[in-house]
């Protein structure tokens, strides 16, 4: 998809991934509509990347249902869609309360796949769009603390593999990013908690992973948009195991092909 005149809906857009998104996107030549919940940072990022803020507490559900109406009005549809908010709440499962299960699965999961629900039947009748959904290795092997995040995560992996399949056929693209750690504020908060700090640290020094520049990591999210990837995952020496467990996915999709997707209605 070409990014360039393209009115993309960035979610999280001020977080240490999703502002480096909003000014790579902007310089790709993008419209930008950037959404998050603080209005200062928000008005601040906007004005920088010549954008349009909108404030936005995703896990409202009264506020989730309309975000793209009010996004869409007095503006022009939404192109692209870039679903980066996300929360980690690391702990012990035991040790979350109710309302920090509710909000972790409400931000990572539902919102990304509410906003998909609201694009998609416009950008079917335009014939026109992309769904892009940031995802995290912690959906294909996940560390102490972070059962609550990591079950987010594979679902929105498993759901932008299912919309691929939903949009066979269709002039729709979809593009799972499959993330390592990246240098960040989430990051700093993980390294709170002892036990999961402990796995990064043992899996960062034998160089299974290494932390992610989130610049490069806007820069390649842009790239594969443009190229049309299907699937993204950085850093590259961890891609073959999340291939692997992404394999059952692309051997059904083969066995699919040929099946009509989604309806086409005269």
């Amino acid at each position: 998809m070409r990014v360039a005149g393209a009115h993309v809906l960035l979610t999280g857009a001020t977080g240490d991934i999703g502002s480096r998104l909003a000014a790579r996107l902007a310089r790709a030549g993008a419209d930008v509509t950037c959404v998050a919940r603080g209005r200062d940072a928000l008005d601040a990022l906007a004005t920088g990347v010549g954008g349009r803020p909108v404030a936005c507490d995703l896990t409202d559900r009264d506020a989730l249902r309309t975000l793209v109406q009010r996004v869409e009005a007095g503006h022009r549809p939404v192109d692209l869609l870039v679903n980066n908010a996300a929360v980690e709440t690391t702990a012990h499962l035991a040790d979350l309360t109710a309302d920090e299960l509710e909000q972790v699965v409400a931000l990572t999961l539902l919102a990304p796949a509410e906003l998909c629900r609201q694009v998609l039947p416009g950008m079917l009748e335009r014939e026109h769009g992309h769904l892009v959904n940031i995802s995290s290795l912690a959906g294909v092997a996940t560390f102490p603390g972070l059962a609550a995040y990591g079950a987010t995560k594979a679902g929105l992996t498993h759901l932008t593999s299912g919309l691929q399949a939903d949009l066979r056929g269709r002039p729709v693209g979809t593009l799972a990013v499959e993330l390592g750690p990246v240098s960040s504020q989430m990051m700093d908060r993980i390294g709170g908690h002892q036990p999961c700090d402990a796995a990064f640290g043992r899996v960062l020094r034998a160089r299974l992973l290494t932390m992610l520049d989130p610049d490069e990591v806007a820069r390649r999210v842009v790239a594969a948009v443009e190229h049309d990837h299907h699937h993204l995952r950085m850093p590259r020496r961890a891609a073959p195991l999340a291939a692997l467990t992404h394999a059952p996915r692309v051997i059904v999709r083969a066995v699919l092909t040929g099946i009509p997707g989604r309806p086409v209605t005269a």
